[in-house]
């Protein structure tokens, strides 16, 4: 059976630690793999930076082994090594960044397919911002109005994992509200769109339930009005795509 899809706001390593326990219960172990690809566009030492503390949550709060394969260029999601590493995982979390690049490098590659198959086979699959809107069709591009305003499209394919979602993450925030405009306005009302706030992660469920755990404000927005989680019922995964 499938595992769980976990698609989190933000994963704020400064709290309880309640998503992260949430999902490694979930995976029946006591390992993490952290693919960091969306964060191909940041400086390099910002990303160290940042991974560095991550890992050390995980290890220091957590007690838990993490693995981090260095996937930033097709060519490295080509690399046995970095396959091998995912096809063992137990739970798999793509952090965020930006989803554009993300899905650019994962395409068509032995390393997605071996996330999918992991996933097919029962690992938790999270994403984190980018690594949540990834999962889905479409992901945004930051653009500008007429005006010179920020403003962001979603011109650009996301893997598809999700198809017929849409994700907003960080919809807490500032940021977050100018993504969920614009996917309001660039999106048919028949396509459900979730807004997950930081802090907090909507998990579709191994048996098609969908759940949250963390902070609340879940809003699900679909035939022009805001629903509970069951509108989100009609996404149904797709294990082939973007394979």
């Amino acid at each position: 059976m499938p595992g769980p899809i976990a698609l989190i706001g933000q994963n704020d390593i400064d709290t309880l630690a309640l998503l992260d326990r949430d999902l490694l219960a979930r995976s029946g172990g006591n390992e993490v793999l952290i693919l960091p690809t969306a964060t191909v566009e940041w400086p390099r030492s910002t990303v160290t930076e940042l991974l560095a503390e991550r890992v050390g949550f995980y290890q220091d709060k957590l007690g838990t082994k993490v693995t981090v394969p260095q996937v930033f260029s097709r060519e490295d999601a080509h690399d046995p090594g970095h396959v091998q590493a995912v096809e063992t995982a137990g739970y798999i979390f793509l952090s965020g960044g930006r989803p554009r690049p993300l899905a650019e490098i994962l395409r068509g590659t032995p390393l997605w397919r071996a996330i999918l198959s992991r996933w097919e086979a029962g690992a938790v699959l999270a994403g984190e911002s980018a690594g949540a809107v990834v999962l889905t069709d479409r992901v945004p591009d930051p653009a500008r109005t007429d005006e010179g305003g920020p403003w962001y499209t979603y011109d650009s394919p996301g893997l598809g994992l999700l198809p017929g979602l849409g994700v907003v993450p960080h919809s807490d925030t500032g940021k977050g509200q100018l993504m969920l405009t614009a996917m309001l306005a660039a999106t048919s009302v028949d396509v459900p769109i979730v807004a997950v706030p930081e802090n907090t992660a909507v998990i579709r469920e191994p048996d098609g339930r969908w759940t949250t755990v963390g902070a609340p404000g879940v809003v699900v927005f679909h035939q022009g009005a805001h629903h509970s989680l069951d509108a989100l019922a009609v996404v149904e995964p797709d294990p082939k795509a973007g394979i």
